[in-house]
């Protein structure tokens, strides 16, 4: 990796941890904002330090966003031109707003008290912050990625911000308790919001003027279409928890009532349950060719790779293979699961494939089965003979426990071979020794 790519990826990562600091601040000032234009707490001290700070690194953030690529329609946007000109029609009026501590310049004088709405603005910039398609861009998700936990936390973000907002607006319009501290004061008025909001409404806080009266029948109406949205988003959330495993299930479901119906042998659905079993733990009920063949050549080849290179690299005749050819070999295994005691093949059999243990263990044993030879684990190969030389099979391979295993035919890894004479010779070669000593 290049050093251009390296801080390529590096700028990429400090930008999104940049714009969830920025999120982090703005959300503060969403908070902080509204409770000082009720309550007007004097900024002293370590407020005061965070004010100033706030707005610089506001201000930091505008030049940045002069030169700070963004998406568009899924694509991300790099031409320096098309960015400020994009910036300046969009964002730069209220980002420029938000930089002023008009909270520090109110409480000196410099601002007249008619203008106070204007503190607004420092919040305000976190509707620019939470759009949930560049969030999820720019933290590397998709649009079928898993992220309706992501929405859920934006919707429950969304309601608590607003429940405070409301709160602060309930005070301002004089609902609630009047002559009491501003603490007691907010915390009635947050829970006069959130029970409204929630549509439970106890009645135990009431509007009075008539004022009042409108801003709880608009606060209850929001609360109404909320709550509904809310509770669809958590069933739908619920229900697509895990969808796979809700296939599978339903699948499983039609393989029982076909047994049923066919009236197959207990012991038969024993076994045919407890493949489907081990494919569910082992494999979450994926086939792995049917996902591989809608790839793209190019992305089923990485994927490929990644897979089964290092086992086929285990290989002894395969160390000397080019990249090529074993990029070749790889794109043609093809997976297949064995059960407990089944017979991968027997001695005398026709040799048609060359099988990679991806998990599990096999027995080398006699023609009757009683004796065994030895045993291959994870990361072993076996039927290399009979596959090169067209010779019948020379043991029996037998599972001893469930088995993933990794094959390729004959004629698939003939044809490759063909392709690449040396390496073709080479095999010959260690094929005829390895079958000198077995005769010996």
């Amino acid at each position: 990796m290049n050093l251009k790519i390296k801080l390529t990826i590096l700028f990429q990562n400090l930008k999104k941890y940049w714009e969830l600091f920025l999120f982090l601040l703005a959300t503060y000032c969403s908070i902080e904002v509204p409770l000082w234009i009720l309550f007007r707490f004097p900024l002293t001290g370590i407020l005061f330090y965070l004010e100033i700070s706030i707005s610089i690194i506001f201000f930091i953030s505008l030049i940045l966003s002069f030169k700070t690529s963004y998406y568009k329609n899924g694509n991300l946007i790099t031409d320096k031109k098309t960015i400020f000109i994009n910036y300046l029609r969009s964002w730069f009026v209220l980002d420029t707003l938000s930089i002023f501590p008009f909270e520090i310049l109110f409480e000196m004088n410099l601002i007249p008290e008619e203008l106070t709405f204007l503190s607004i603005f420092r919040f305000l910039r976190i509707i620019k912050l939470i759009d949930i398609d560049n969030f999820k861009l720019s933290w590397g998700m998709h649009e079928f990625s898993n992220t309706s936990f992501l929405r859920l936390f934006f919707l429950i973000y969304w309601i608590a911000l607003f429940a405070h907002w409301t709160a602060c607006g309930w005070i301002r319009i004089g609902g609630g308790e009047q002559n009491v501290e501003a603490t007691r004061k907010y915390i009635r008025a947050i829970y006069w919001s959130i029970t409204t909001l929630g549509t439970i409404g106890y009645g135990d806080i009431t509007p009075v003027t008539n004022e009042q009266t409108l801003y709880a029948v608009s606060v209850m109406i929001i609360g109404a279409g909320v709550y509904g949205y809310l509770v669809g988003n958590i069933a739908s959330i619920l229900s697509n928890r895990d969808l796979v495993k809700t296939q599978f299930i339903e699948k499983m479901q039609k393989i029982t009532t076909f047994m049923t119906y066919k009236n197959l042998p207990k012991d038969l659905q024993t076994n045919i349950f407890a493949y489907y079993d081990y494919v569910w733990k082992n494999r979450k009920g994926f086939d792995e060719n049917l996902i591989l063949a809608e790839l793209p050549p190019s992305v089923r080849e990485r994927v490929g790779l990644y897979l089964n290179k290092p086992l086929v690299k285990k290989v002894p005749f395969l160390a000397d293979a080019s990249e090529d050819l074993i990029s070749k070999i790889v794109l043609n295994l093809r997976p297949i699961v064995y059960m407990e005691g089944d017979y991968i093949f027997r001695k005398g059999d026709e040799g048609d494939n060359l099988y990679f243990i991806s998990k599990g263990i096999v027995e080398i044993v006699s023609e009757d089965g009683i004796t065994i030879y030895g045993t291959l684990t994870d990361g072993s190969f076996f039927g290399e003979i009979a596959l090169i030389k067209d010779s019948p099979r020379t043991a029996s391979i037998r599972a001893k426990v469930f088995c993933d295993l990794y094959y390729i035919d004959k004629t698939t890894f003939k044809i490759l071979v063909k392709g690449y004479p040396k390496f073709e010779a080479h095999i010959n070669e260690l094929v005829e020794e390895r079958m000198k000593r077995l005769k010996h």
